[in-house]
């Protein structure tokens, strides 16, 4: 229950909000001790505190798969997804960099192309350093302008899948941002501008001021400069794209190839524990068969043995039948060989209860 999207929540990118962090490491978070002490009933605006607290970026680290304090704060973000322009005083915030670095990186999540590019790029001109843990657990020196750029370019950053985000160039066709003006342009034209006064100067024309037609001659100069400079920045913007993509092509050829490496081992590891198991079974089975023909060769054995017992038995029991018949034929010859009066005294004794007389 603690774990749901409240009921107000607005899907994004046509999903709960929460989906956007895989389910696996979702399942990790809610399971870490920070989640269930630091993050349990924590609203939006206790949600500034515990964001002041964070000491260092980064997703997930050690082999338990354990998530960093940054990225339970994320996931609670998207659990109560708190007002825009909470986020927006997030982004703003220069006094807490990782206050700023959590806005920001909700923001990429959460917000559309042309917020994104509305509210992160002007981050490109904080240069502060900031502390990233990696997934060995190990910490990194990274800087506010090289996180942003990682939020807009990268497919995956802090374990998290970045939603699609639109091209610039497309928005500023559609005329829905602004053309970008960097700093350094900037500064390069004010470099440009005060050179042209100290050589001004030194020609003495400081004080009259030059014909229309040197400043519209010079101005041309300084565009067409402007324009080869930015045509070379774009170059390299596009060399490094192609640097970036070639890489990330290779890369994921190597976990396909890793990945079908490993499905191939674990095929052959299931067929060698599917052999093992049946030959397991075909011992099984010949045992069990081996075990009842011992059985019955000792049930064999032992009615052997019983039946010259029985045999033995029964020709004791003959003879002393035998015996008691030929004791009882004496027995009456004797009697026979008594005096017929004592026979007789005898069996008149017998009726009368007495004991019968001796010869």
């Amino acid at each position: 229950m603690a774990n749901r999207t409240i009921k107000e929540a607005i899907s994004v990118k046509g999903t709960n909000p929460q989906y956007l962090v895989e389910k696996i490491i979702r399942t990790r978070i809610y399971d870490s001790k920070y989640w269930k002490e630091e993050c349990f009933a924590l609203t939006a605006e206790l949600m500034v505190d515990k964001a002041m607290e964070l000491r260092y970026i980064g997703g997930i680290f050690g082999g338990n798969v354990k998530p960093t304090p940054f990225l339970s704060l994320t996931l609670k973000m998207l659990q109560i997804q708190p007002e825009k322009d909470i986020v927006v005083e997030f982004i703003k915030n220069e006094d807490f960099k990782y206050v700023r670095a959590l806005g920001a990186f909700y923001m990429r999540l959460v917000g559309t192309s042309v917020e994104i590019y509305k509210y992160l790029e002007p981050l490109f001109n904080d240069y502060r350093k900031i502390r990233f843990q990696n997934k060995e657990g190990n910490f990194e020196l990274l800087y506010m302008d090289d996180f942003i750029d990682s939020l807009l370019r990268e497919e995956r950053f802090c374990d998290v899948i970045l939603p699609r985000l639109q091209k610039r160039q497309m928005l500023e066709e559609a005329n829905e941002v602004e053309p970008r003006v960097s700093a350094l342009e900037e500064d390069l034209d004010e470099e440009d501008s005060e050179s042209e006064e100290e050589e001004g100067e030194r020609k003495g024309d400081s004080l009259s001021p030059p014909p229309a037609s040197s400043r519209s001659k010079q101005d041309s100069d300084r565009e067409r400069e402007r324009s080869r400079r930015n045509r070379d920045k774009e170059r390299e913007r596009e060399r490094s794209r192609d640097r970036r993509d070639r890489h990330r092509d290779r890369s994921r050829s190597r976990e396909k190839r890793n990945r079908s490496r490993e499905r191939d081992r674990d095929r052959s590891r299931e067929r060698e524990r599917g052999r093992r198991q049946r030959s397991r079974s075909v011992e099984r089975s010949r045992d069990y068969r081996r075990d009842q023909d011992r059985d019955r060769r000792e049930r064999k054995d032992r009615e052997k043995d019983r039946e010259p017992e029985r045999e033995r038995s029964k020709r004791g029991g003959d003879r002393d039948k035998h015996s008691k018949k030929k004791e009882s034929k004496k027995s009456s010859s004797s009697v026979a060989a008594i005096d017929p009066e004592i026979a007789e005294a005898n069996a008149l004794r017998a009726k009368l209860g007495l004991a019968p007389l001796r010869p």
